[in-house]
């Protein structure tokens, strides 16, 4: 059997130098201890202070590449996730909807991917006739939600590996979608509109940067794949980009700075909060859709736009798993009316 004898730096840790060789820390520390001789072993799970080399098999790259696929997804977590949207006018609740999931997300650490799957969808909403149209799709979310990606060195989404398979999923799903009872009733109000909602699918199907960009905007996937990181040096805040909820094809950006809450040898927490950049919005243009959509029903003027974004992260520095969170987003025309997101995510045991 040959050897490796592998110089320890100093940013090396137990895990670092067992995904770099794609051998769990156990069998690291097992081989190791077998050949090293009494004076230089491993007891628990820390590098000693005084340990400068550590012994390892020796192993061809089809050796490593068979170990890496077999260790594939080394990290698995089970969320739960609860979400509330409400809408309001004058500080009356006009809508709203309380959606709560549960999900499994496990990581490959050595390819830097991701695997997240839907396991549980239940919701409330008010009107309740409006869950007509979730139930039409509630399919399509398991569906769409069994995905994997590759992320980027920031934790970003870099694609969705298996985007074919999501859109033949779609392609299936269409004619259950048509004969929905939703689609019945938008149909027989208006043709056009029912028609749009087929085409909308299909738009964001039709190529993985549309379907990414579904994701983009979803809060799990916004949570857990996001540069976050407080510590990171930048030479510019970040720009978080997207267009509004309550006004029509209107691009609202968000200056973000990211900020450490609290810390100790075991968690850290990371709060980001987006400022509204006001001088890249027209308001005159946002007075004209206000005065046509919402002056008629609300009849006060038109006041002041605003956008408040926060999110925590509590984040397990041994594992990097994110172990709760919280955001909030709420765009709103001052005193008139408020488009309000909260959510929430904790794991949960396996």
């Amino acid at each position: 059997m040959e050897f490796i004898k592998y110089e320890i730096k100093r940013s090396d840790t137990l895990e670092s130098i067992a995904l770099e060789h794609a051998v769990s820390v156990e069998e690291l520390i097992n081989f190791h201890n077998l050949y090293c001789g009494t004076t230089n072993f491993i007891i628990g799970n820390k590098l000693p202070i005084y340990l400068q080399y550590l012994l390892l098999e020796k192993k061809t790259e089809d050796e490593k590449k068979q170990a890496a696929e077999e260790r594939e997804y080394q990290q698995k977590v089970r969320y739960r996730c609860e979400q509330f949207n409400t809408t309001k006018v004058e500080d009356r609740i006009t809508f709203h909807c309380n959606t709560k999931k549960e999900y499994t997300v496990e990581r490959d650490l050595l390819q830097n991917r991701a695997r997240v799957k839907l396991k549980e969808y239940l919701y409330k909403i008010n009107p309740e006739n409006l869950s007509l149209a979730i139930e039409a799709i509630k399919e399509l979310e398991f569906d769409k939600e069994n995905v994997i990606f590759n992320l980027n060195k920031d934790n970003t989404i870099k694609e969705v590996v298996n985007f074919f398979e999501i859109k033949e999923k779609w392609e299936r799903f269409k004619p259950k979608l048509a004969s929905s009872e939703f689609y019945r009733q938008i149909e027989k109000i208006n043709s056009k509109a029912a028609e749009d909602i087929i085409k909308g699918g299909g738009l964001e199907f039709e190529n993985e940067g549309n379907l990414r960009k579904t994701y983009d905007k979803s809060l799990l996937y916004h949570v857990l794949f996001n540069d976050y990181d407080a510590h990171k040096k930048r030479e510019k805040n970040d720009i978080l980009k997207f267009i509004s909820q309550i006004f029509v094809n209107i691009p609202v950006e968000l200056e973000l700075q990211h900020s450490i809450i609290k810390e100790d040898d075991y968690f850290v927490e990371y709060r980001t909060v987006g400022t509204l950049l006001k001088d890249k919005i027209d308001h005159s243009v946002l007075e004209d859709q206000y005065n046509k959509f919402y002056r008629p029903i609300i009849e006060y003027g038109f006041s002041e736009y605003n956008y408040d974004y926060r999110i925590r992260r509590m984040v397990d520095k041994k594992t990097g798993i994110i172990v709760n969170a919280s955001a909030l987003m709420k765009e709103e025309v001052k005193n008139n009316y408020q488009f309000i997101t909260q959510f929430d995510l904790k794991q949960i045991e396996l």
